[in-house]
């Protein structure tokens, strides 16, 4: 008999690790909103790259607007799987679509609060670190040396959510939340074709139990992908393929009337129309115009996509290395894949983002060969010039709360480590490092 996921499950409310307290007003949905929005980590996405780093243009996305523009999205479309799910009448008893939408909410707001500095480079720079350093892996696990050499922030953000560190308890979010940000619901050694994973070693037994509790899918060294995921992932899609086109016209990348070009015709919108007939000087006005149309009927085609679809994702048979906005087929969603498709080079290695991020792969370079230098020295007595130094730098609290004498030491300061890196902003890397290369104060 075919596994099916239950909703009853899927919008538990209640939080990991602690217990839920009640509230006149707001939903423990909203309250993960607001966890989240008033943390320390999401402040720090303001000063963290989306795709164009330390940008003096106040009009680039940083990975803080980036994440307020998917959290939007994904309401809308959380609150339309709500309706379909009331429709259906699988949507628990007492709740209602805005907290199907509130769940998604929170953790598109979530998705990318454990990125690095300076973006996907940061963590193809972190990756390239631990590769080119596995002597200073040896003490590990091979599990527990995937969660380096093929890090990413995705497992990061859970990690995060679940406890920034091995001293903290975290913001215990719903398991709701939580599941809607498992957008690929296995650990780092699992082998899914490419670097992506929701959890690292720290966090395998917290996801046990989140699985049980949601009622995922066991499938082999993983588990089913919660249907939520797939919302936050295309709320993701949708907004990353436009917002980089955008921001690619604003940066000179792409002419001022790329986004007309390519999208009027699917939009509908008439050649004649006041927009075509805009001077270059107003193109952000033009674009905002299209991006407008492109994101409603990009959430409204998703929304059927979901429900299409809808048994395969329930049953956990649904491609999980497939998005919704992938399988369109001559919807407004392809035709923003397609056009995203043709330009990611151009927007990619743009002259200016190139040289930007060679440095940006070397400033992280340069913070772990001085940081993790020191790494095996706490876990043992061996003294050197520099350990206090950089114990003082990453925090005395988090070394001493490190026990030496358990064996996962080194795996453990080594998570500590890339916890410290990983939380910087693109600024502070910068400004660190070159500090660490003696250039002054």
């Amino acid at each position: 008999m075919t596994q099916r996921m239950d909703w009853t499950r899927l919008l538990d409310a209640s939080r990991y690790g602690s217990e839920s307290g009640g509230d006149r007003v707001r939903s423990p949905f909203q309250k993960d909103i607001d966890r989240i929005t008033f943390s320390d980590h999401f402040r720090r996405l303001a000063r963290k790259t989306q795709v164009h780093p330390l940008n003096e243009n106040d009009h680039i996305h940083s990975r803080l607007t980036h994440s307020l523009e998917v959290a939007s999205v994904g309401k809308s479309l959380g609150e339309l799987a709500g309706l379909f799910l009331e429709e259906r009448g699988e949507l628990p008893h007492g709740l209602q679509p805005r907290d199907v939408g509130e769940a998604v909410q929170g953790a598109c707001l979530a998705h990318d609060i454990g990125n690095p500095p300076f973006g996907h480079s940061g963590e193809e720079a972190i990756k390239a670190w631990f590769r080119q350093n596995r002597d200073g892996l040896n003490h590990l696990r091979p599990e527990q040396r995937s969660d380096f050499i093929k890090f990413d922030g995705n497992a990061m953000a859970v990690r995060v959510l679940l406890s920034t560190g091995f001293y903290k308890t975290g913001m215990s979010p719903t398991h709701a939340v939580l599941g809607a940000l498992l957008k690929y619901p296995w650990p780092s050694d699992f082998d899914a074709g490419k670097d992506k994973f929701s959890y690292f070693q720290t966090e395998a037994d917290a996801m046990a139990e989140v699985a049980e509790t949601l009622g995922l899918i066991p499938m082999d060294g993983r588990y089913s992908r919660p249907p939520l995921a797939y919302l936050t992932e295309a709320a993701d899609d949708i907004c990353y393929r436009i917002i980089d086109i955008e921001d690619g016209t604003e940066m000179g990348i792409l002419d001022p009337m790329f986004m007309y070009d390519r999208f009027a015709a699917a939009l509908g919108m008439d050649k004649d129309e006041k927009y075509a007939k805009l001077p270059d000087a107003h193109f952000r006005q033009r674009n905002s115009q299209i991006r407008a149309k492109l994101i409603h009927l990009a959430t409204e085609e998703i929304a059927g996509l979901f429900e299409t679809h809808y048994e395969a994702i329930m049953t956990g048979t649904f491609d999980v290395k497939s998005s919704l906005m992938e399988q369109s087929e001559g919807g407004i969603c392809r035709t923003i894949h397609d056009v995203y498709g043709s330009i990611t080079r151009t927007l990619f290695l743009s002259r200016r983002k190139a040289i930007l991020e060679l440095g940006a792969q070397n400033a992280i370079g340069r913070l772990l060969d001085q940081i993790m230098g020191e790494a095996h020295r706490f876990c043992t007595e061996e003294k050197s010039a520099n350990r206090d130094k950089v114990k003082i730098l990453i925090g005395d609290d988090i070394i001493d709360g490190i026990p030496t004498d358990r064996p996962d030491c080194h795996y453990r300061v080594v998570m500590a480590i890339v916890d410290y890196v990983s939380g910087m902003t693109d600024h502070y890397a910068t400004e660190l490092c070159r500090k660490l290369l003696g250039l002054g104060y």
